[in-house]
């Protein structure tokens, strides 16, 4: 007579377990990017443990270093902008452009402590991550086709115009230390953004 196959062996289990991993990782990073942008990158990999509820060995196996969290943070920010901007392009709102691109600009601001990192680690999200980069540049793309169609923007901006335009934003509220101050760096941001629309209805 056979023995039936132990709990843990069985393929629903095996599922249940990968949800679970999956769920863990998802809290490490939001926790990560909360310590992050609240107490700088002093934060330990264990204390980031702590605070998210998990064993420091889940934390070391998903992100072996700091680098490596640091890249993942960044990478889910962009993935989170590529569902945020697919779900604007459901949308009839001739502003979703540009709901997008504050959106994109609070972001970045609000994880500038990683992204100084990355950089300083010689880290290209559009080469560590070429597939999301590319997916938001195209997403961005969709909307600013829209806006272009409602003649929202000007129309002779592109779209890579418009992440540079983007990347110019956050650098500004860099330069200005607005990171912090949320009305103040979507001000600035704003201030950044209004040269893509289109004035009067003229090119």
């Amino acid at each position: 007579m056979q023995k039936p196959p132990q709990a843990n062996s069985s393929p629903a289990h095996g599922r249940e377990l990968r949800a679970d991993a999956r769920r863990n990782r998802e809290r490490v990073l939001r926790t990560a990017q909360q310590l992050f942008a609240r107490d700088g990158l002093g934060v330990s990999l264990d204390e980031i443990a702590r605070r998210a509820g998990v064993g420091p060995g889940t934390v070391h196996r998903h992100f072996p270093t700091k680098e490596a969290l640091y890249l993942a943070v960044a990478t889910d920010e962009l993935e989170r902008l590529v569902a945020g901007a697919r779900a604007l392009a459901a949308t009839d709102d001739p502003a979703a452009l540009f709901t997008q691109l504050s959106r994109m600009v609070a972001m970045g601001a609000e994880n500038a402590a990683v992204k100084s990192a990355l950089t300083a680690a010689e880290y290209d999200l559009r080469t560590a991550a070429p597939d999301v980069a590319a997916a938001l540049t195209h997403e961005v793309g969709n909307l600013l086709d829209r806006a272009h169609a409602a003649g929202a923007v000007r129309p002779d901006v592109t779209v890579d115009e418009v992440m540079a335009l983007v990347a110019g934003a956050f650098a500004a509220i860099r330069h200005a230390g607005a990171e912090t101050s949320r009305q103040r760096s979507a001000h600035l941001a704003q201030l950044v953004l209004d040269g893509l629309r289109r004035v009067g209805g003229s090119g």
